[in-house]
């Protein structure tokens, strides 16, 4: 065994052993530190795409967000059969809450309704701020009715917000239009509908508890 030993050194061949393994051990740190850092690189792309769909005074989904959910819900109807609908809210007169109050209490007041929305709805909808005063909702795979009644209830709930903001409370009015969808339904159409229904409600005037309309 010594002499095998003391042959193997003679040529070498426990020095370059030795060299290999360090070689070895080095290739495997570096392995583990690039994969690291590819895992870190990839959470925060995925923060960053999180905060691309999402709309910073609320905490809702913005409107890049919503349309994308919007895509992908539509094509899962296509694919399985499945029925929705998409709600449009926008708050009356919220210009007169700016000017009245300030930028600062409209800002409370988009905060409170967008946090009412996202207590409001199931696990598995969405809602969003579309930009300024504008909400939406996307109830998933629901029959049009009982969904139609849960966002009338919720605009009358919204009916009932007063928010406070200094020394005073700001009540809030808003105007909803309802499209249905289901498997055969384009987006932009289904847009066009919720939208166009919502504007029809807000010309029909602001009343306590008005029937909202269906696009």
């Amino acid at each position: 065994m010594r002499r095998r030993e003391r042959f193997r050194r003679s040529l070498g061949l426990g020095s370059r052993t030795q060299a290999n393994r360090h070689l070895v051990s080095q290739a495997i740190a570096f392995a583990n530190e690039t994969e690291s850092r590819i895992v870190a690189l990839n959470k925060r792309i995925q923060q960053l795409e999180a905060l691309a769909q999402t709309d910073e005074l609320t905490g809702l989904l913005n409107r890049r967000g919503f349309d994308e959910v919007l895509r992908r819900n539509l094509l899962s109807a296509a694919r399985y059969e499945e029925t929705g609908l998409l709600a449009y809210i926008d708050l009356d007169d919220f210009k007169t809450v700016n000017d009245r109050h300030g930028h600062s209490a409209g800002d409370a007041v988009l905060r409170q309704v967008g946090a009412f929305l996202s207590k409001s709805i199931r696990a598995t909808d969405y809602a969003a701020r579309l930009g300024g005063d504008e909400f939406a909702i996307l109830f998933v795979r629901a029959d049009h009715r009982p969904a139609r009644e849960r966002a009338r209830e919720m605009l009358r709930e919204i009916g009932k917000l007063k928010i406070a903001c200094k020394a005073q409370r700001i009540s809030v009015r808003a105007s909803l239009g309802l499209a249905s969808y289901n498997g055969e339904t384009q987006l932009e159409n289904l847009i066009e509908r919720a939208d166009r229904a919502m504007y029809a409600d807000k010309k029909n005037g602001s009343r306590a508890a008005r029937l909202t309309t269906l696009g």
